[in-house]
């Protein structure tokens, strides 16, 4: 067996010395790409051309308080389930993401070596074949990730209300999953070592980390800060003030903090979060995967806003889709 996976390895090897593989697309690259023309696509044509979109394609794409409410596609029920199996996601990612920090840790600082399973599998599935970054940078990237799965593990479980009969398609459910598990993958496989490199090649740190990893640091938990407190601002909403117990689940217009500026500052803080991550995890799969957030990010957001007008007759004309002033 282990010879067999040594050939594997050297073919694949091979493989990228000779330039056959890099210009090749991976399976993830393929599935975020098309799902980022898939949401972007069908976004512009709900959020601007409406009246000529089928009903099953709004059923299936709208969800949430601006679900769609006719009746012609009611057969796609089937593949709803509750919007609250949002927590499984951060719950899967949460996990993930901690376990491979802490493998992480162990490579670079109490010399374990990475399991050869994993860096072939690694290699076959993302067809990375060198570290694209030291290790500071990589681990500050996977630190990041980490933090943000888990504050919103806390907020899906304890924090957000979520309506008992708000639906998702099964659709979002599974992209939602797959989108985690890509990120951390990805983060993991930019890593030195992770890429079967000698540990005397391996950069601890170079130019890029020194000049921009405290700015990202900051910036990136500047969005998380703000993200929190608008979730906190949501969740308020429905509850009682002094009892802290929910009241309501109906919708009303949000207001504070980045609320004065745009209708989903929590959108807005994603985009720049995953920006800050596109810098320290320069590959051809996050890029792919950057494009899909922005995507579902903007197009969500452009939905959003809409509602918002178009249900509250007192709703702040200055107030913006997702970036400030502008959009």
């Amino acid at each position: 067996m282990d010879d067999h996976l040594d050939y594997c390895w050297r073919l694949l090897e091979h493989a990228a010395q000779q330039r056959y593989i890099p210009a090749m697309l991976n399976i993830l690259d393929v599935l975020f790409l098309n799902l980022a023309f898939a949401v972007t696509f069908t976004g512009v044509l709900i959020n601007y051309y409406e009246k000529y979109v089928p009903p099953f394609i709004k059923k299936g794409y709208l969800y949430g308080s601006f679900a769609y409410q006719g009746s012609e596609a009611n057969y796609l029920q089937v593949l709803e389930i509750p919007k609250s199996y949002y927590r499984h996601f951060y719950l899967f990612a949460s996990l993930f993401s901690v376990s491979s920090l802490f493998y992480m840790c162990m490579v670079y600082f109490l010399g374990f070596e990475v399991n050869k399973y994993v860096i072939l599998g690694l290699k076959f599935t993302l067809k990375e074949y060198e570290p694209s970054a030291s290790v500071a940078t990589a681990l500050v990237a996977m630190m990041l990730l980490t933090v943000q799965c888990m504050r919103r593990l806390y907020e899906t479980y304890y924090l957000q209300v979520f309506a008992k009969n708000s639906k998702m398609n099964l659709s979002h459910y599974l992209a939602g999953i797959l989108h985690y598990y890509a990120c951390i993958l990805v983060a993991i496989a930019q890593a030195p070592l992770f890429s079967g490199e000698p540990r005397k090649n391996i950069t601890w740190i170079d130019t890029k980390a020194i000049y921009l990893l405290v700015p990202s640091i900051l910036i990136f938990m500047w969005c998380w800060h703000e993200q929190y407190k608008t979730n906190i601002i949501f969740a308020n909403m429905r509850k009682d003030k002094k009892t802290g117990k929910v009241v309501t689940e109906d919708h009303s217009v949000p207001r504070g903090r980045l609320f004065e500026y745009v209708s989903s500052p929590h959108r807005m803080c994603e985009v720049v979060m995953y920006t800050i991550l596109l810098t320290l995890i320069p590959t051809k799969t996050f890029f792919c995967i950057y494009l899909w957030v922005l995507g579902n990010q903007f197009q969500t957001a452009i939905t959003a806003h809409d509602w918002y007008k178009k249900t509250f007759s007192n709703y702040p004309p200055n107030r913006k889709a997702i970036i400030p002033y502008i959009f």
